[in-house]
């Protein structure tokens, strides 16, 4: 019997997400929560304001701007727009719609995307790093990206100068499929020298650069963070090959091991190198694997015989290597402990702290506390709190409790 094809959501289902990824008052997690409490995006938007106040995490106020902003949104001017532009309007009924993004708890309520992203682009490793990278890490982020084209796997990465470019020209270079994740709509090019890459990309139909943000959202600072979670659920794994310890890509990692469940990977750079100071950090807290070559991670996705074509890389041992849980000690970490065992050498008074993170830091100090309660404690966006939240991990202030809240670490002070 033929299995019957995906049916594309109606226009007004489009309508109606489209309507939902303009409101203001709830983001990605409370929006997926509402439309699976109420049965869908339109009856969201048809729900009176006290039966959206009654979804987890809703409450009143916050539903009553969710119905003011979406409800008057023009969702057939905005397709219009996309339309004359060659963009591509996705919402998660789509039969297109990526499958790594479907079961995470914070998805994007649409998609901008040009070009074409196919079944076979679920099988991608991220590559991410830093932008001020040396030529070291531009050499391998394109050899890496290269190598998992020719077994066949694409290369997910968010198009910022650096790692992220080289990456993507090493996958296209090599004739495989490509991703960009911009932290912009699509009505900008970020950074602005890749406008030929991009357009290479959707005209040699290779891949797609797609974006969640609306068409002329500019690339600001606070798009990137969340920019990140695509990044980390549209691939198996993740790979970091140049960092510092205030990279975002640490914050991709993180997204792909705790929350995700994604495999993480990290390539070594000099011992005392500042750019791979992230990357070393990950390996040593066992936060990730160390890679030597492509078929390191062949190996950990379950995809060894992919066989890339490239001349074989020798390795100094034949054993296979760890999984990027193992912690050092040769165990994967447990329940409530910091997979960061390298804790700060100062405490809170001289650690620094940015004035978010001291916010943080403080409200910590009343008690255990999860994202969504740290955003209305802290009047903080959610991207700024997990950003920051990853880095107090990193410095060794803050630990995470297997019931998902956060606290300061035993050893940490403020």
């Amino acid at each position: 019997m033929t299995e019957a094809l995906p049916v594309p959501p109606s226009s007004d289902r489009r309508a109606a997400w489209l309507a939902l990824s303009h409101c203001q008052g709830a983001g990605p997690v409370l929006l997926k929560r509402a439309v699976e409490m109420l049965g869908g995006p339109e009856k969201v938007l048809s729900a009176s304001a006290d039966e959206l106040a009654r979804v987890d995490g809703i409450g009143s106020m916050r539903a009553q701007s969710v119905l003011r902003t979406a409800t008057g949104f023009d969702s057939a001017a905005l397709l219009e727009q996309c339309a004359a532009r060659a963009v591509r309007v996705l919402c998660p009924d789509d039969p297109d719609w990526p499958p790594g993004l479907l079961p995470i708890p914070d998805p994007p309520v649409v998609l901008y995307l040009r070009g074409r992203i196919t079944r076979s682009d679920v099988l991608a490793v991220g590559i991410v790093g830093s932008r001020r990278c040396t030529l070291y890490g531009r050499e391998q982020a394109e050899k890496f990206a290269a190598g998992l084209a020719q077994a066949g796997v694409g290369v997910v990465s968010g198009g910022a100068r650096g790692i992220d470019t080289a990456a993507h020209v090493g996958a296209m270079r090599a004739g495989g499929r490509t991703v960009v994740v911009q932290g912009c709509g699509l009505e900008h090019c970020y950074p602005p020298e890749n406008v030929d890459l991009y357009d290479r990309i959707v005209r040699e139909d290779r891949g797609a650069v797609i974006s969640e943000f609306p068409l002329d959202q500019p690339p600001l600072a606070e798009n990137f963070p969340p920019r990140n979670r695509i990044i980390a659920a549209l691939a198996l794994g993740v790979l970091v090959v140049e960092a510092n310890l205030r990279s975002g890509s640490l914050i991709t990692a993180r997204l792909a091991a705790d929350d995700y469940g994604r495999e993480v990977f990290a390539l070594p750079g000099r011992v005392d190198s500042v750019a791979s100071s992230g990357t070393h950090y990950l390996i040593k807290s066992g936060a990730a694997a160390l890679v030597e070559n492509v078929q390191d991670i062949l190996q950990a996705l379950g995809q060894g015989d992919l066989a890339a074509t490239g001349p074989a890389e020798p390795r100094a041992e034949s054993a296979p290597i760890p999984s990027p849980r193992d912690a050092v000690a040769g165990r994967p970490p447990q329940a409530g402990e910091s997979a960061a065992p390298l804790r700060a050498r100062r405490s809170g008074e001289d650690a620094n702290l940015t004035a978010p993170q001291r916010k943080i830091f403080e409200a910590l100090r009343s008690g255990p506390s999860g994202v969504d309660s740290l955003c209305e404690i802290c009047s903080l966006p959610a991207s700024v709190v997990v950003a920051e939240l990853t880095f107090l991990q990193i410095r060794g202030l803050v630990r995470r409790g297997a019931d998902q809240t956060y606290q300061p670490a035993r050893n940490g002070k403020s």
